[in-house]
């Protein structure tokens, strides 16, 4: 009996070792061929791996030509409308260089797992299939060709607002301010920017401001009288500081000061240059006489400073010439430059202030207009002396208000001759 026992148990042992021989084989098998099937169906097929998308398109098991098309069919590059006003303005894709790097992204998305090692490969497909992968397309265009286009549609839709100023041709009579309108451009290059970046070409609403002028109509109301009126003469016979005497008392005209502002001679005029539109004349440098650009504009300033002067307006700043004017008396006259000498007055009433300026047929002449409550008596009176045998004079100002009078000194000047 013990030696039969024995016999089956070998036979059963070579019958388990054989069945389990061919488990492992069909495992190997099974193995070799998910392998082979997961290389050349899934892993090196030609195709882009399962769950991969870019942006919101799935490309999982296309091509590269067919993710490329259908992404491209998806976010085709488009012009883009911008509107204000019930009005369209169109930023061309291509003036500013716009494109998507679609086929980088897509040539990412194939190589997912085609870059690395077979098993890291295998590896990234496993994570992908069961946990995805996402793609995102960046836009990419010219900066300094994008600003143009917006500053182009600027121009289309900016408007200058229009200050409020006098017309005192025939009485005063007050011009009417208006709004203009700013495009907010680094507001809109945002926007546009963004859009850009989403993909998202629906019409953009322009952010336009709204600017209001710096001098209201209701601001000059109240200008109803001249405060204070001068004038001087001069040789029409010199063309250039004819000219120049004209020209920067033309660019004072029209001017508003408003109650606490300061108004500059400088300021109002430029610089004395020939690109500023001035012409050759005699001016005094050092003492003596030669021709420069903007010669007779020191004219033109005594003429508005004395008007300035007789209508009560505060002066902040003014010096005489080293020479006697022949325009003006001694302690009378008001001379500018392009350095440290300009003529300064603050409008100290509580109301504004309307300069009204000109030359022309040999007369130069200045009107302060203003509010009649602001309306001060004025005096002027300039006395003589003489400094190391030099001409000089001081100039005082009386102004009378509700009954009392206060008098300043405004300024002292000493001559060469």
């Amino acid at each position: 009996m013990s030696e039969d026992t024995t016999v089956k148990g070998k036979g059963s042992f070579k019958g388990k070792k054989s069945a389990l021989i061919l488990i492992i084989a069909v495992i190997m098998i099974a193995f070799v061929w998910g392998i082979n099937h997961l290389t050349s169906k899934k892993l090196y097929n030609g195709r882009i791996a399962e769950n991969v998308y870019i942006e919101d398109v799935d490309v999982s098991n296309l091509t590269k030509q067919e993710a490329l098309d259908t992404v491209n069919a998806k976010y085709p590059i488009k012009n883009l409308k911008l509107s204000y006003n019930n009005k369209e303005y169109t930023i061309n894709a291509k003036d500013v260089d716009l494109s998507y790097n679609t086929k980088k992204v897509v040539d990412e998305a194939y190589n997912l797992t085609r870059q690395k090692s077979y098993l890291s490969n295998v590896m990234t497909y496993m994570r992908t299939k069961f946990g995805g992968h996402d793609y995102n397309i960046k836009a990419s265009y010219n900066e300094e060709k994008l600003d143009k286009q917006i500053g182009q549609v600027s121009k289309q839709i900016n408007k200058p607002y229009v200050d409020a100023t006098i017309s005192v041709s025939s009485g005063i009579t007050v011009k009417e301010s208006q709004t203009g309108l700013k495009c907010d451009d680094e507001a809109n290059k945002k926007l546009i920017q963004k859009a850009y970046k989403d993909k998202n070409y629906e019409t953009i609403a322009l952010k336009v401001d709204i600017t209001q002028p710096k001098v209201k109509s209701e601001d000059l109301q109240s200008i109803d009288t001249v405060l204070g009126s001068y004038s001087t003469t001069f040789n029409q016979s010199q063309y250039g500081r004819n000219y120049n005497i004209a020209l920067a008392l033309d660019r004072c005209n029209g001017t508003v000061v408003m109650p606490g502002e300061t108004f500059s001679y400088n300021d109002a005029t430029g610089p004395r240059i020939i690109s500023n539109g001035f012409k050759y004349a005699s001016v005094i440098v050092a003492g003596d006489y030669q021709d420069a650009p903007g010669g007779g504009v020191c004219q033109g300033s005594t003429t508005l400073f004395n008007a300035v002067l007789l209508s009560g307006l505060d002066i902040t700043q003014v010096r005489n010439h080293s020479k006697t004017s022949t325009y003006v008396p001694r302690g009378r006259d008001a001379m500018v430059n392009d350095g440290d000498s300009d003529f300064k007055f603050t409008n100290n009433f509580e109301h504004p202030v309307f300069v009204s300026a000109y030359a022309g047929g040999g007369v130069a002449g200045a009107q302060i207009y203003g509010c009649s409550k602001d309306r001060v008596g004025v005096s002027i009176k300039t006395t003589s002396f003489t400094y190391n045998g030099l001409p000089g004079a001081k100039t005082y100002r009386t102004i009378t208000k509700n009954g009392k009078s206060e008098t300043k000194q405004i300024y002292t000047a000493v001559y060469q001759e």
